[in-house]
């Protein structure tokens, strides 16, 4: 049911560009019709189709019946508006592409950005259950000796990430207590980078500190502090890389942390504009900006204008004016 909503939402979210591509589609099918008769003026071939039938339908009769054409044209016209909420084009002269990807995050293929807080907690007492985070801790495969709970053992890889000299560079003197336990502070905009046993495939892992814990349940984060975090993320990537030339990245901070300065679609749209302002020093392949459905669904989202917005950064990249 939830597929079948989104299918019928792309129908008046994209039916500019259903109108425009049925024109093609039929225009064609005319072309292909004319084309079609043209062969049929032979005898022998006309012969032909007249002996043979498809379904007790004479061959002659069905490429000699323009409804046909028509039929089939639209048919595919309609069929290929599924795919409206999927986007993905090359920057104009590099071989980097950009991609709006419309699914759970965790089935696009890359390297993935998840944003957490400042504490990098990863307890579900400390964070609940309906952040991207949290869904990552739930899906985790641990061995089956292993003593640990499954937040319990992503709070030791957390730990050990947090060990790089990059995040102890960025620790604060500040401490925070939640639920019981004594966490360490961090600048927003940290990354701590693991891998982790998502679904049973090990999958490499971003953390991004977006937001502070206020209290266990309670992110709070700003449009400043948000658009900061994503800057600080592309200056920490060009200075390290990452270690997968496709870059996964959610709408962060329009969840759980709940900011309303900056709407979705103004995050949305930072990501991409940043993103393709830094792609030449990045050594990113491909940024996949992954859109969780139900946003599309409440009108969180215009993907279509989300998609003309990336059709013009990749058309006209603003590197085109650098003069260096």
């Amino acid at each position: 049911m939830h597929a079948f909503r989104i299918f019928l939402k792309n129908f008046t979210a994209g039916r500019k560009a259903l109108l425009k591509r049925m024109g093609i589609y039929l225009g064609t099918a005319l072309a292909a019709f004319e084309v079609v008769n043209i062969f049929l003026e032979d005898g022998a071939v006309a012969d032909f189709c007249r002996n043979t039938s498809l379904l007790g339908v004479s061959l002659h009769s069905l490429l000699t019946n323009v409804l046909m054409y028509l039929g089939v044209a639209a048919l595919l016209a309609i069929l290929r508006q599924g795919s409206f909420a999927h986007y993905c084009m090359n920057i104009v002269g590099t071989d980097v592409k950009i991609e709006i990807s419309m699914a759970d995050i965790f089935s696009n293929t890359g390297e993935l950005v998840v944003p957490c807080n400042t504490t990098f907690s990863g307890k579900f007492d400390v964070i609940g259950d309906k952040s991207i985070q949290s869904q990552m801790t739930a899906r985790l495969k641990l061995p089956k000796d292993s003593a640990l709970a499954k937040d319990e053992y992503f709070e030791q890889q957390v730990s050990k990430a947090l060990a790089s000299q990059e995040c102890i560079s960025r620790k604060l003197p500040s401490q925070k207590s939640l639920a019981g336990r004594v966490y360490n502070q961090y600048l927003h905009g940290t990354m701590a980078t693991l891998s982790l046993p998502i679904d049973g495939k090990t999958r490499n892992i971003i953390l991004l500190a977006v937001a502070e814990m206020v209290e266990p349940y309670k992110p709070k984060t700003d449009g400043n502090h948000l658009m900061k975090s994503i800057d600080n993320m592309w200056e920490q990537i060009a200075e390290n890389r990452t270690r997968e030339q496709t870059l996964v990245v959610p709408i962060m901070g329009t969840g759980s942390a709940g900011i309303t300065d900056k709407p979705q679609q103004t995050v949305a749209r930072y990501i991409l504009r940043t993103f393709a302002d830094n792609a030449h020093r990045l050594g990113i392949k491909k940024l996949i900006l992954s859109v969780y459905p139900q946003d599309y669904l409440d009108n969180k989202i215009n993907l279509e204008e989300l998609r003309c917005y990336a059709d013009y950064l990749c058309r006209f990249p603003d590197s085109d004016f650098d003069i260096r």
